[in-house]
């Protein structure tokens, strides 16, 4: 897996992140990339001031079949929205090993450990979609939906035992410290 920063130069943070993500999944080596991108310019929409989330997970496709990663975590230092959503945290492509965290809306009214838990939380909740999960009605389980800030704390950064097992039926052993 590839962790790419785009925008994005808070190099603890993304080393956190790394040992995190590499704790969580038992049998998935994690790289952070050595070059941070930009965010593509066509994907903004100068109107409402954001990034149109779909167009920049197209371009992340584009770059995870270039490099020839198995699974790319963008993880974005401005504002998205999508299809009709006011704004995303992140977003994925089901199932397609592709996803982004947009990083903007997790520091909102947050110390740096807010922060970091939130990013925790939001890049396990895309990685699982790309790796083809949907939402959990479980509320602590990190693929529980967030439509705010508050209901991202309150999820836990943990699949639940459905979640962990749909996971390992897709070949990803979640480790036991990330397991509810």
């Amino acid at each position: 897996m590839v962790l790419v920063p785009v925008g994005f130069n808070d190099h603890y943070a993304l080393k956190w992140l790394q040992e995190r993500i590499s704790d969580a999944y038992a049998n998935i080596t994690v790289l952070v990339a050595s070059m941070p991108l930009q965010p593509p310019m066509n994907a903004y929409d100068w109107r409402r001031r954001q990034y149109r989330s779909e167009t920049v997970l197209e371009k992340l496709a584009e770059l995870k079949d270039n490099i020839g990663a198995d699974i790319l975590l963008a993880i974005v230092s401005t504002d998205a929205y999508a299809n009709n959503l006011n704004f995303v945290f992140g977003q994925a492509l089901l199932g397609k090993g592709v996803a982004v965290v947009y990083t903007p809306r997790l520091m909102a009214n947050a110390d740096y450990t807010t922060f970091l838990e939130r990013l925790l939380k939001e890049a396990l909740h895309e990685l699982g979609h790309s790796l083809g999960l949907d939402h959990c009605i479980n509320s602590l389980c990190v693929m529980h939906f967030s439509n705010t800030v508050t209901e991202v704390d309150r999820k836990t950064p943990r699949y639940c035992r459905r979640c962990s097992q749909a996971l390992a039926a897709r070949g990803v052993k979640v480790t036991a410290d990330y397991t509810l």
